[in-house]
């Protein structure tokens, strides 16, 4: 369900952030916002997508004639689709500050919003390949689980993936879940048994992680064979890594999308062009990072930080969410 965070703000305006999905991942974005909202006066509230482009349209057509919010930022759930694109010009229309956060729309229709604040996927993907390449050495066979592969940030972290670990890795095949939780576990079983020789489990989205960690554990034989590399970390995955049964995650940082992107609409809102040129150095971007969590200070993923990956242990990782009152990232 929604739920609703307030800063302490009089000033009247509200900002709204739509969500692409309900994974405990967004917590740690709601956190930022929250915390944005008290620092920057502003009322915050958090709206939650079930899964779906129709309900990702809607939530944002009803912010339309909301003259409450001033301000909308979006994880879009799926990048080409034209009702959401449409959906945010008319937000443009009804004179809404609107930008993207975690995941972009098109290219073709950056016109929709004013920037986007979140990880290069790109990049990110790389991050993920060089953690793959340095695991495995010799490459192997690697199937896919994410809830959308249309999705912009999931096309980029798969196409970034294969280029940074290198042409050992060959792509079997790429299984959706439509942000399905027990669709997400039996995708995990069904490419187990369907390609015995599967080398690497990549999950894109945050979810995807504990249900591939707690399908291949579950056969000791399989999990020897095979190595399990992720994306985020939800508080299911903080343990799966601790135990050892997720090999490497890239981790974003969802705190400061949240706290950013509550900072740049208020600046947008204000027309203050020194606050957006903070946030937003070349205009129209902010990338926010990532680095790799890894299981233990032994893990072969360490030597990655030769090539400028930022690469820790889940323990210190723990006590960074403990400074920030976060259970996810």
């Amino acid at each position: 369900g929604a739920k609703g965070a307030t800063g302490t703000g009089g000033s009247g305006l509200k900002l709204l952030f739509v969500t692409n999905s309900n994974s405990d991942w967004w917590n740690a974005v709601e956190r930022g916002m929250s915390h944005g909202g008290e620092d920057f006066g502003l009322a915050v509230e958090m709206k939650r997508n079930d899964r779906e482009t129709t309900g990702q349209i809607r939530l944002l057509e009803d912010a339309i004639s909301r003259t409450d919010v001033r301000g909308v930022a979006v994880s879009v759930y799926e990048a080409e689709a034209p009702g959401i694109a449409d959906a945010l010009r008319e937000l443009q229309r009804a004179g809404k500050a609107v930008i993207t956060i975690d995941s972009d729309i098109a290219p073709d229709a950056a016109d929709a919003r004013r920037a986007y604040i979140g990880s290069n996927n790109v990049h990110a993907g790389e991050v993920a390949g060089r953690a793959a390449a340095a695991i495995r050495p010799g490459g192997g066979k690697v199937c896919v689980f994410v809830g959308t592969s249309s999705a912009a940030n999931a096309r980029d972290r798969k196409d970034g993936f294969f280029k940074g670990a290198g042409d050992k890795f060959i792509p079997l095949e790429v299984f959706d879940d439509g942000g399905d939780f027990a669709r997400a576990s039996s995708n995990v079983q069904t490419a187990i048994t369907k390609y015995p020789d599967l080398g690497v489990l990549l999950g894109l989205w945050s979810y995807n992680a504990t249900r591939i960690a707690q399908q291949v554990k579950a056969s000791p034989e399989v999990r020897e064979r095979t190595s399990v590399v992720t994306f985020d970390l939800d508080e299911l995955a903080v343990h799966d890594l601790a135990a050892g049964d997720i090999d490497a995650t890239v981790c974003q940082n969802p705190y400061e999308m949240g706290y950013q992107g509550v900072r740049l609409l208020k600046a947008l809102i204000e027309k203050d062009e020194k606050a957006i040129q903070e946030v937003l150095p070349d205009g129209k971007t902010r990338d926010t990072g990532v680095r790799v969590i890894v299981p233990h200070a032994d893990s072969p993923v360490f030597k990655n930080k030769e090539q400028g990956d930022e690469v820790i242990t889940i323990e210190t990782m723990k006590k960074w969410l403990e400074q920030r009152g976060l259970k996810s990232s």
